[in-house]
């Protein structure tokens, strides 16, 4: 059983197939997930729509060429930093 913290998507096992470009997408859907309390439908939903923090541009698409950028959007969201 895996130990729960603060943040589901710290808690959401990492599959260990992924090859690395993966794991990033992983990440950030966890961490996607992780900003709106464990709501799925949430994560996705914001994952898909342009968003200001990003340049109007969709995290699912930045992620795919700079997922660090999209985490970093949602640490700053997450602590509540307006960028």
């Amino acid at each position: 059983m895996t130990k729960r913290s603060e943040t589901p998507h710290e808690w959401l096992p990492m599959p260990k197939t992924i090859d690395p470009e993966g794991r990033h997408a992983v990440a950030v859907w966890r961490a996607a997930i992780g900003l709106f309390e464990g709501d799925r439908t949430a994560a996705e939903r914001w994952l898909h729509q342009e968003v200001m923090g990003l340049g109007g541009k969709r995290p699912v698409d930045v992620m795919r060429a700079d997922p660090q950028q999209v985490l970093d959007l949602i640490g700053r969201i997450e602590h509540g930093v307006h960028t």
